[in-house]
């Protein structure tokens, strides 16, 4: 599907990418006063949907934004946008921001020129291809990684527990990353523990253990984070959630990243440190592998609940 023919959910209706406009008054583009989530398609499936719905809703009750669907609401608007845009395969970014208004003070609901929600949600359709060329060319030649300089922003100044749409800090890592040439930037907290990439969870593999920063150190509970460490569990790995430094991770037997765009893929240097033997290794291939395969076998669950959930309406 081209971009013309995109269709945009926007404030209650589908409109053509051309015609998805908002007001210059909005508050996520002058303050990133919004919530959004990034919501993986495959095989015409969102991806663990209801956990993304869960941490919008919780970091939509700290900003104290309406929510304007319920968690039924949220799925068939969903299904409808993947229809929509005939989707085997993509991406959908969910955002919410708190309406529209040009102080920064006044974020009531009665000061607002608009106090309802905008409410967007972007598809990028055919990331299959994507995830195949990724796959088979990263599994083979490995990412390299940049430790950040700029540390990421803590809990205590802007909570890192939702994906909020203040993203400068990551937009500073990532013009450190093409600065040095690197494919990815992997950032720590203030005190030097390693809290997670650009916009990627950070795993390391160390004497068969999993390793990766706990979720108090200024890094965002990532999807697909939690379902890499439901797949080691499952497949004999002990999982260890502690803090670890710079020269730690270094020192890995392999390191890889996760998220919803970049799936799992691996790691092979670090600030032109080589990681291991320098090539991706085996336990990074098989959780890139095993992601892959949940997420299929999790898009005919969700196939076949829609269709007995519409049979039985």
């Amino acid at each position: 599907m081209t971009a013309r023919n995109t269709k945009i959910f926007l404030n209650g209706r589908f409109v053509p990418e051309n015609e998805a406009t908002v007001s210059v008054f909005d508050r996520c583009f002058l303050y990133g006063d919004g919530i959004f989530e990034g919501v993986a398609v495959w095989e015409r499936a969102p991806f663990r949907l209801q956990p993304h719905l869960d941490r919008m809703k919780e970091g939509l009750a700290y900003l104290r934004i309406a929510n304007p669907y319920d968690d039924d609401g949220w799925a068939a608007l969903i299904e409808q946008t993947i229809a929509e845009n005939d989707m085997e395969d993509g991406y959908l970014r969910i955002q919410i921001s708190r309406g529209e208004g040009i102080s920064s003070i006044k974020w009531e609901p009665r000061l607002l020129r608009k106090p309802e929600p905008n409410v967007t949600i972007i598809p990028i359709v055919g990331f299959k291809d994507y995830y195949k060329g990724l796959i088979a060319e990263k599994m083979e030649s490995g990412l390299r990684a940049v430790m950040l300089s700029r540390p990421r922003v803590p809990s205590a100044s802007v909570p890192s527990g939702t994906k909020h749409c203040n993203y400068l800090n990551s937009v500073l890592g990532a013009i450190e990353v093409t600065s040095s040439q690197a494919d990815i930037g992997i950032a720590v907290d203030r005190e030097g523990f390693v809290t997670e990439g650009i916009a990627y969870n950070v795993f390391a593999v160390k004497n068969g253990h999993l390793v990766t920063a706990p979720l108090n150190r200024d890094l965002l509970p990532g999807i697909t984070r939690s379902v890499v460490i439901e797949i080691a569990k499952a497949e004999g790995y002990e999982v260890i959630e502690d803090v670890f430094d710079a020269f730690t991770l270094a020192a890995a037997d392999e390191v890889f990243i996760c998220s919803t765009l970049e799936l799992a893929v691996p790691v092979v240097e670090i600030s032109g440190r080589k990681i291991g033997h320098g090539e991706p290794g085996p336990a990074s291939r098989k959780f890139g592998k095993l992601l892959i395969e949940t997420m299929a076998r999790e898009a005919a669950v969700w196939r076949t609940a829609r269709q007995d959930k519409r049979l039985s309406a």
